[in-house]
Order: C-alpha cells, then sequence, then structure tokens
C-alpha cells in the first residue's frame, strides 16, 4: 500500500538540520530565543541570540502548514518587540517555511518515482507473466495472481464481460477468476458499478473490509473489471492503489485482446482451410476431360461466387444416350454446396435407360424433399440427347435454356414444372424435341444473365445470344471462350456477385463422304 503523504514534521526536517538552521541566525537574534516545535509541542530545536534571557517565557509567533504536509509551530521569548527583532524573527519562519517546502517537494518527488517504479515493476512482471499465453482463459488469471502479489489481498476476481454480448445492453458478466471468497462480493460490486470504466477504491462490503476497483476497457468498452479485497479490519487502499491496479488491467486487456484475435485468426485459417477442402471436394464431382459424345460437342464453364458453389452441371452416360444437368441451388455458402451434392448423387441414382427424364427428376424430387430444410430448393434443368438428335428434357424451374437453331432461328426451352425439393407429390411433365446438326444450346444459371458491370447494368440474355451467335461457327467450345471472354470484359474482372454455370452442347454436323 502506498505511504500517505503526510509524514510527521520531523521526517521532513530532522532536529540536527533544525538546530543547524536556528544556530545560523543566533548572531542577528540578540536579546531573543525561538523554538521550532509541531503541531503538538514536539520541539524539533531552540536557538538563542547573545543577550538572550534564558528565564523568558516562550510565546507563539506563528503557525503555519503546506496542503498535505504537518503543521509547524514557531515560538519566541519574549515576544519581539523591536522593528529588528520582528525582521529577523520573521525571517527565521520564512526560511524554515521555505525548508520545509522544499523538503515536502522532495518527498513528493520521491513518492511520485516510488509509485512511478512500483507501476513499471509491475507492468514488467505482468508483461512477462503473459507473454507466454495465449490462451484468453489463462490471461485473467496470471493477471489476478499479479494483482494479488504486488497490492496484498486476501481475495479478489477478474470477471469478463461475454464475447458475443450486445455492445448497447448493460454488460453481461460471464464466470471468472476467483481466489479467496470474493465471488461473493463480485455480484454486489458490479451491480454498484454498473458500467463504471474508472478505478475506484470501495469501502467495505459484507464480510470484506477495503475493496479496490479496476475496469477492463477496450476501445471505449467495458470488457469486464478487477476487483481486490482485504479482510475486515485491513489497511485501506488509496488512490495509488488504485491508480497502479489501473495500470495492470490496462496491460491486462492489450493481452486479453490479443488472445482473442489470436483465438479467431486460428479459428478463421480452419474455416478457410475447410472450406477450401470443401471446394476441392466440390470440385472433383464436376465432370473430368471432355464431356463430348458421340454425336454431341460439349463445353462448359463453371465458377463459384464464394469458396463453394451451389450452382452444378453433370454429364452422363443413359445407355446410348447423353444426360446433361444444369442447376442452381436457392442459396449460397456450405449450406448450398451439401444440398448440391445430395441432389447430384440422387439424380445420378435416379436416371437410367428404362426410366424417361420427367420419372427420373420426380423421383430425385421427392427423395430430395426429405433432405430439404426450410427455404432449400433447386431449380434443375435435365436432358436426355440421342444419337438420332431427339432430346428429352425436364425444366424444373429453373432459366429455359437457348436453342440457336443452324438456320438462325432462336427458341427457349420453357418450364415443365416447379422447383425440386418443395413438394414431394408434385409431376414434372417433359418436352421432346428434334435437333438438327449445328444446332446449339446453351443452358446456364442466372448468374451469367444477372452479372453487373461496375456501374450496375446487368449482362442480361440479349447480350449472351449476341456473342454466342457470332462464335457459333467454331462450335461449342468457341462459344464458350467467346462467352466467357465477354462477361469477363462486362464485369471487368470483378469477382462475381453469384455463381456462374454456363454449358454449351452442339449437335455434330454429319461427316463428310
Amino acid at each position: 500500500m502506498s505511504e500517505p503523504l503526510a509524514p510527521a514534521l520531523r521526517r521532513l526536517l530532522p532536529a540536527r538540520r533544525a538546530r543547524a538552521l536556528l544556530d545560523g541566525f543566533a548572531p542577528l537574534l540578540g536579546r531573543v530565543r525561538v523554538r521550532l516545535t509541531d503541531a503538538d509541542g514536539e520541539e524539533l530545536a531552540t536557538g538563542a541570540g547573545p543577550d538572550a534571557d534564558a528565564a523568558a517565557p516562550f510565546v507563539a509567533h506563528a503557525t503555519w502548514a503546506l496542503p498535505g504536509a504537518p503543521e509547524a509551530r514557531l515560538l519566541a521569548a519574549p515576544a519581539p518587540a523591536t522593528p529588528h527583532e520582528v525582521a529577523v524573527v520573521e525571517l527565521v519562519r520564512r526560511t524554515a517555511f521555505d525548508v520545509l517546502e522544499a523538503a515536502f517537494a522532495r518527498r513528493a518527488i520521491a513518492a511520485e518515482t516510488l509509485e512511478r517504479y512500483r507501476e513499471i515493476h509491475l507492468l514488467y512482471r505482468v508483461g512477462e507473466a503473459l507473454a507466454g499465453t495465449l490462451d484468453p482463459h489463462e490471461v485473467p488469471r496470471r493477471a489476478l495472481a499479479e494483482a494479488r502479489a504486488v497490492l496484498a489481498a486476501d481475495g479478489g476476481a477478474v470477471w469478463l464481460v461475454a464475447e458475443d454480448a450486445d455492445a448497447d445492453a448493460p454488460p453481461d458478466f460471464a464466470a471468472g477468476t476467483v481466489f479467496g471468497d470474493a465471488a461473493d462480493a463480485v455480484p454486489a460490486t458490479l451491480a454498484a458499478l454498473g458500467e463504471a470504466i474508472k478505478p475506484a477504491v470501495l469501502g467495505t462490503d459484507g464480510a470484506w473490509g477495503p475493496r479496490v476497483w479496476a475496469p477492463l476497457v477496450s476501445d471505449g468498452a467495458l470488457r469486464g473489471g478487477v476487483l481486490l479485497a482485504r479482510a475486515a479490519g485491513a489497511a485501506d487502499y488509496a488512490a495509488g492503489d488504485a491508480k497502479l491496479l489501473a495500470a495492470l488491467a490496462t496491460q491486462a486487456t492489450a493481452f486479453l485482446d490479443v488472445a482473442r484475435l489470436h483465438r479467431r485468426a486460428l479459428a478463421q485459417e480452419r474455416l478457410e482451410r475447410e472450406l477450401q477442402l470443401a471446394f476441392e471436394v466440390q470440385a472433383r464431382l464436376m465432370p473430368r476431360g471432355s464431356a463430348s459424345r458421340e454425336g454431341w460437342e460439349v463445353a462448359a464453364h463453371w465458377r463459384p461466387a464464394r469458396e463453394v458453389s451451389g450452382d452444378f452441371y453433370d454429364v452422363l452416360d443413359v445407355g446410348d444416350d447423353l444426360g446433361l444437368v444444369v442447376a442452381d441451388v436457392a442459396d449460397k455458402g456450405m449450406p448450398a454446396a451439401l444440398f448440391m451434392a445430395v441432389v447430384r448423387s440422387l439424380l445420378r441414382a435416379s436416371v437410367g435407360p428404362d426410366r424417361s427424364p420427367a420419372e427420373a427428376v420426380a423421383q430425385t424430387n421427392r427423395w430430395a424433399c426429405r433432405d430439404a430444410s426450410d427455404g432449400t430448393f433447386v431449380t434443375l434443368w435435365y436432358g436426355q440427347f440421342g444419337r438420332d438428335g431427339r432430346l428429352r428434357y425436364v425444366n424444373g424451374g429453373h432459366n429455359p435454356p437457348l436453342l440457336l437453331r443452324a438456320d438462325g432461328g432462336l427458341e427457349r426451352l420453357p418450364r415443365t414444372g416447379i422447383l425440386v425439393g418443395w413438394d414431394p407429390d408434385v409431376a414434372f411433365g417433359q418436352a421432346d424435341l428434334q435437333l438438327e446438326p449445328d444446332d446449339l444450346i446453351l443452358a446456364y444459371t442466372d448468374g451469367v444473365t444477372e452479372a453487373l458491370a461496375p456501374d450496375g447494368s446487368e449482362y442480361g440474355e440479349e447480350r449472351l445470344l449476341e456473342i454466342a451467335a457470332g462464335a457459333r461457327v467454331g462450335g461449342a467450345h468457341a462459344v464458350l471462350e467467346a462467352v466467357c471472354a465477354d462477361l469477363e470484359r462486362f464485369t471487368a474482372g470483378a469477382d462475381p456477385y453469384d455463381d456462374v454455370t454456363l454449358v454449351v452442347v452442339r449437335r455434330d454436323s454429319p461427316a463428310a463422304p
């Protein structure tokens, strides 16, 4: 505990020095004797002139005190009578006052220096104790141990505001680190302090004696607090103790923030790694190598907007037919990616040479409805391309694919049913049409047509058709490359807002004889 700044007068001006001071004035005192005492009359020193009467009684001449310093008194015998005596005695008083003021100032400086040393020493110890841990649960325990050692407490606690607490709500203190029986005193203290963000010396509370409190403050918000308590009847804490505890709390808060940031960084790193692994797994689900089959040229582009995607496409061998699916889950991120994988597997299990596209999609829908959570569904276009050019397809709520005929005509392949994963009992219609050599189909998700330019305009179906028509002479791969390059120019290279999937299918021209 800090020592009070009001020491005994004898400590500021020892008797030996006081006697030397008065002896220096002896030749000027003449018949007068002077005596320097404290407020209780205890003598520090006596000085006398060469003609002084030893029997003359002392009378009070002056009393003075510095703010926070003990009172000093100057007595004279007899009372000064002549102007010379009055001037000499007043000079003695002023000199004694100056000496006491200088001594008091030196003591205040020494006390302040000691206080700074204690603070620096404590911060060094706290820094040394906390530097070895990045555990946010260990930081309060070590900080409390150091505070207890320096400020001599019989009980205490570090209490922390819950990390997920609402910043605008009153602090909800989570369980903290406690020693002694201070836990009984903490709730009442916190209730009394409310949102106090200044250190404070507190009075007794119940069985506890003096207490001292320092808040843990970060970015102007109360993050917790340190409470130390002494047994009833123990010495009081001083303002310097509260200041010292506040310095410890400030450093502990900094270490606590670092520890929490470190933990969040590790969690973020784990999440990013898990998402990367999820993307790698999802990418492996996409068709590998050339998707083309005899009689058909297929080119595809797939790009997630985030680490994982809710879009997918797949190319299937269905007997002698080529199966193609393009789908878009109505969500983003990990939930969409997981549901995408489920629907892909269900559709693969449902298709077959002895089952029509409508039956395959209906079966997929029934199974998907069992796994779909509230609001999770998928738009899906599934078609089977025969070697004879016949296309049978189901459009479950998806963007209508575009059919560019070799003769320049344009057709849209309309929807034949609702979303997949919405209603297990819904029936899906099926459409049939005949494709001629060099006919081209563009199947895509809305991440293509709704891609945004820097000015906020959308890419749109009209531009997609224009670019595809201009490149169709080169085949499906040329069309895909032209559209992807134009889309990159349109968005100025910005990351896509939504997942992008585009599949181009062209019926091959018959081989020349």
